[in-house]
């Protein structure tokens, strides 16, 4: 884990391409010009949607409605025309912002046990030449969560003599808030710094309130208000990593990990280094690497911290067994001696679950509405 500081010239903007795809997309900082707006765009059902593209404001397309399963709909697209002017042999970046309406496992187990139409990714269309559309750019993956970028190389996607107009179609729940297209600036000089933490600090918080501001928009964790402290899901069995300072787990990409549980919190802190000369500007990019893990029943080994990931595994389909023939432990049998030491079991839930369960059956045959 560290905090990378980016320093680039005043007038220029820089960029990390937050989509999930496979294969992954390119871990990388992208320079750019000033991005531009978009001419002009309209959904499929012919409605002008320029405005609500125009600005990043919170105000999100949505126009497609909402389908059978969680995160899935209708086949949709938006169309967006470019200026007539723009180059095209220059290198050209679509900056898309947006959020995803996730599905999760028992979704896709019940989608993929039905005969409907299946998900399928982001693609860019372009004009044919004979009235039609042709796929240009296929498999784009979708925002990797909410309120990410997807930065999309439209270099050479129209050819000379073309409309500068492109379609983005899927049949996900895909929510865009602003589009906007760049120059690539790629002889852009940037001065990037990786800081490791000074502070690296796991303790309990809690969990922030949740908002949403309507349908169309995500549920934001509002941080400076709690919703609670107390156990609130199921939580997965395991061994997880003991409060306190955790910088030596974070210092490498080793396969020891940081292990985290819901209401965890893990708190930062970096030394500042110098400013950026004048002219310059600078931004900054949280480095990471790591997993996560649901408690999904429909989710392989979704009860247990077991198996724990590795980097040069490529499957996790092996059923958990002991901790001492885990991969991981065998390679840092160490960390279980000094840090992953906090053994948590789902007990305690499970406890007032049974608790709570009798209480409401009583309560509904009393108020007339048990069976």
């Amino acid at each position: 884990m560290a905090l990378m500081t980016v320093d680039h010239p005043a007038g220029t903007e820089v960029f990390t391409d937050e989509r999930f795809d496979v294969p992954p997309v390119k871990l990388a900082v992208t320079a750019v010009g000033e991005p531009h707006p978009i001419d002009r765009a309209i959904d499929d059902t012919g409605q002008d949607v320029t405005t609500t593209l125009s600005k990043l404001d919170g105000v999100y397309l949505d126009n497609f409605g909402r389908g059978q399963y969680q995160g899935v709909t209708r086949d949709h697209y938006v169309e967006i025309d470019l200026p007539a002017s723009m180059p095209t042999d220059v290198p050209l970046w679509l900056i898309a912002k947006g959020w995803l309406h996730p599905s999760d496992s028992s979704v896709n187990v019940a989608m993929g046990q039905g005969s409907g139409e299946k998900p399928h990714w982001l693609s860019l269309e372009v004009p044919d030449g004979k009235g039609g559309w042709r796929v240009a750019k296929p498999n784009l993956g979708f925002p990797a969560g909410r309120n990410k970028i997807c930065l999309i190389d439209l270099s050479g996607v129209f050819p000379p003599g073309t409309p500068h107009r492109f379609r983005l179609r899927t049949n996900l729940e895909i929510f865009w808030d602003s589009i906007e297209w760049a120059q690539g600036e790629p002889a852009t000089p940037m001065k990037i710094q990786r800081l490791s933490p000074q502070v690296a600090d796991l303790h309990y918080r809690g969990f922030s309130l949740i908002t949403q501001a309507n349908s169309s928009s995500p549920e934001l964790p509002d941080y400076d208000h709690l919703s609670g402290t107390s156990q609130r899901w199921r939580d997965l069995e395991g061994f997880y990593t003991r409060f306190g300072d955790v910088r030596e787990l974070l210092a490498h990409t080793d396969d020891r990990y940081v292990i985290m549980n819901a209401g965890d919190e893990m708190s930062l802190r970096f030394s500042a280094p110098p400013p950026p000369p004048p002219g310059w500007v600078r931004d900054f990019v949280i480095a990471g690497d790591g997993w996560i893990k649901d408690g999904d029943y429909n989710s392989v080994h979704s009860q247990t911290v077991l198996p724990y990931p590795y980097h040069a595994r490529r499957d996790y389909n092996t059923t958990p067994g002991r901790l001492e023939d885990d991969w991981v432990y065998r390679h840092h049998p160490k960390d279980w001696l000094t840090y992953q030491t906090r053994y948590v079991t789902p007990d305690e839930f499970e406890k007032e679950l049974r608790t709570a369960m009798p209480a409401r059956i009583d309560s509904g045959v009393r108020n007339g509405t048990g069976r």
